[in-house]
């Protein structure tokens, strides 16, 4: 049997075209973070776990701060404290908050952010750039009587995670504690 040039072609560009083709890439990260205030916690409130699948940090470290009243103010989670450390989320409680509402629409408006769902809101989810051209993602949420403010920035979000959705589920389930809880 005698093989035909154009077919030994044929086959040599697919092999070439199959060679040349990277591989698919790998699907998107979509574990829950499952209950962000699971044991064991970081700031006594932010689950270890929940937080290594959010920005895929193996090792960081976590600080927290409380208000005067010795309330829960910041956690604020790093892959070190070194100044070349990224910074991967930071979850913040404003009492009273230091944006005004205009600024707050302000930063709704040059972002693009979408509202939060009716029964999370008043806020917004959105994204920008940092100067390292690098996305953060954030949610920003207060009380009706915008007496309180919970501000969800994840700075690095793990590969192939939807960061912002990320923020989102860290509000939902942080808003009940941090901004609904009486004083």
């Amino acid at each position: 049997m005698r093989i035909q040039p154009s077919t030994v072609l044929a086959l040599a560009v697919l092999a070439l075209a199959a060679a040349c083709s990277s591989p698919p890439p790998p699907p998107p990260d979509t574990r829950p973070l499952g209950n962000v205030t699971a044991a064991p916690r970081e700031c006594e409130l932010i689950s270890a776990n929940a937080i290594k699948i959010a920005t895929g940090f193996k090792d960081y470290t976590a600080v927290g701060t409380k208000m005067d009243k010795g309330l829960f103010a910041s956690c604020s989670v790093a892959e070190d404290l070194s100044p070349e450390g990224e910074l991967g989320l930071v979850v913040e409680v404003f009492d009273p908050p230091t944006i005004s509402p205009d600024g707050l629409e302000n930063t709704r408006v040059s972002t693009q952010g979408k509202d939060l769902p009716t029964e999370l809101g008043p806020g917004f989810a959105a994204r920008r750039k940092n100067a390292k051209d690098q996305t953060i993602s954030f949610v920003y949420g207060w009380t009706p009587d915008y007496k309180r403010l919970l501000s969800i920035t994840i700075y690095r979000g793990a590969p192939r995670r939807d960061a912002l959705a990320d923020a989102t589920e860290f509000f939902r389930q942080l808003k009940p504690l941090l901004l609904d809880k009486p004083k």
